[in-house]
């Protein structure tokens, strides 16, 4: 897997792009480090409650933040009984 293929498989990479934030400008909001934001999005440090506030305070649910869906609101896919 490539470094971009991993960068773009990241929700919060994805979020971020799509508005035009630099992972250092992000960075710089979230109060962190660009390098910390790195290995974040890279999946090599987990995201901690303060990261999840930022988040929900900028309309990311912590579902989104952690790949349960790709609604960013966190609306979750309709759940399958028959597979239980």
């Amino acid at each position: 897997m490539t470094r971009n293929t991993r960068a773009q498989a990241n929700p919060i990479a994805l979020w971020r792009r799509s508005r035009g934030i630099t992972q250092k400008r992000l960075a710089e909001m979230m109060g962190i480090t660009a390098a910390t934001l790195s290995v974040k999005e890279r999946g090599a440090c987990e995201w901690v409650r303060r990261d999840f506030e930022f988040f929900h305070d900028h309309g990311v649910s912590a579902d989104y933040v952690l790949g349960f869906t790709e609604d960013i609101r966190g609306r979750l896919p309709p759940h399958d009984s028959e597979g239980e």
